[in-house]
């Protein structure tokens, strides 16, 4: 009896003895994982009305750099190991101003009910900006700091860019900024006319630039430059995209004529073609009037232009389809200017497509027929 007392005793001393080592869960972290980024969402300006405006954003740490934490502060490593994570820097920019950074605080609201802190997922704030106000564009991303076994400051690869109150700087109209802003957020603007005068008229490769970003925008799918090259006037890589994904076609079969400017049905032409290219399985520019029928039963043709009989037969579909979305409108008096017909008309330009025209129909083609 004696000896089996002894025995439950040496089983509960060790048992005990196993249940007072930690359990460290967390693994040893690599290289890559105390690389690892933050991601941060829903940048925000907050104001008390009182004169305080300071900055909020969601942070979330990825599980692999929870499990770094977990390790290093288990393990008692202490500060000044290598990896270990000690807080997040935020760095931003505050209307187009220089870079500033600063250790983020958890905003108090999210934590005064809790005993434990939120310190790497949640909501964090800046202290007071002088600078800052509610429509102030600010560029932001974050990531994390530490220090190595030398107390030398080590960091992580910095998180994804947030931008809040975008501002854009255009030249062009004034009745097409609110469009081109638009634009510019959904990607639509191509890398051939940004910072470029919008007002100028539009050539065939820069719209086809344009036809590019719509299609990739409608479709869901990237455009892959054509790895044959038919033209001997251009090797324009989106030229390239759009002749691969067959939106576009040359001027003949070995000239694309890139810096030919466009005229209003010419650009209503190649974007609806865009469209059909994205809804009708097995549509190329050779079926294309296998598809007429179908085509036109997709939308009621909204009243003649006033110079309908200057647009050509083969772009009335695409115009007045444009014209039933509320893509195209006219340009006054209900005409809608096609093309130049008269030498006078040629002489001044009359009726080319701008490119803030080009974007701005660009625009409304991915907001209206998404």
């Amino acid at each position: 009896m004696k000896t089996r007392i002894i025995s439950a005793v040496l089983v509960l001393v060790m048992a005990l003895a196993v249940l007072s080592v930690p359990a460290f869960a967390a693994t040893e972290p690599t290289e890559a994982d105390l690389r690892t980024a933050p991601e941060i969402s829903d940048l925000e300006i907050h104001d008390d009305g009182e004169g305080y405006v300071w900055l909020e954003v969601t942070v979330h740490t990825p599980d692999n750099v929870l499990n770094a934490i977990d390790y290093y502060e288990n393990h008692e490593l202490g500060y000044n190991q290598a990896g270990y994570i000690g807080g997040i820097e935020l760095e931003f920019s505050i209307d187009g101003g220089e870079w500033q950074s600063e250790s983020l605080a958890i905003a108090w609201k999210h934590y005064e009910d809790s005993e434990e802190v939120p310190r790497w997922n949640g909501i964090h704030e800046t202290a007071y900006y002088n600078e800052l106000h509610v429509d102030s564009e600010v560029k932001a991303h974050a990531r994390y700091t530490g220090a190595d076994a030398d107390g030398n400051s080590r960091y992580s690869d910095w998180s994804n860019m947030l931008t809040l109150n975008e501002k854009f700087d255009f030249e062009a109209s004034q009745w097409a900024l609110p469009e081109l802003a638009q634009a510019s957020s959904l990607g639509l603007i191509p890398a051939v006319l940004e910072g470029a005068d919008l007002t100028k008229p539009i050539t065939r490769a820069e719209f086809a630039a344009v036809c590019v970003r719509v299609y990739e925008a409608l479709s869901g799918k990237k455009a892959e430059a054509s790895a044959d090259n038919p033209f001997t006037d251009t090797n324009d890589e989106e030229v390239l995209k759009a002749l691969s994904v067959g939106i576009t076609n040359g001027t003949s079969d070995t000239t694309f004529s890139p810096d030919v400017l466009l005229n209003r049905e010419q650009a209503a032409t190649m974007l609806t073609r865009v469209y059909k290219k994205v809804i009708f399985d097995g549509w190329t520019l050779k079926t294309d009037g296998d598809f007429d029928e179908q085509f036109r039963g997709m939308f009621e043709y909204p009243d003649k232009f006033a110079d309908d009989e200057n647009i050509s037969g083969w772009a009335k579909d695409s115009v007045y389809f444009m014209a039933a979305n509320q893509i195209i409108n006219g340009i006054g008096n209900n005409r809608f200017a096609p093309k130049a017909v008269t030498e006078a008309e040629k002489a001044v330009g009359y009726a080319q497509a701008t490119r803030e025209q080009a974007i701005v129909i660009a625009t409304r083609m991915v907001g209206n027929l998404k």
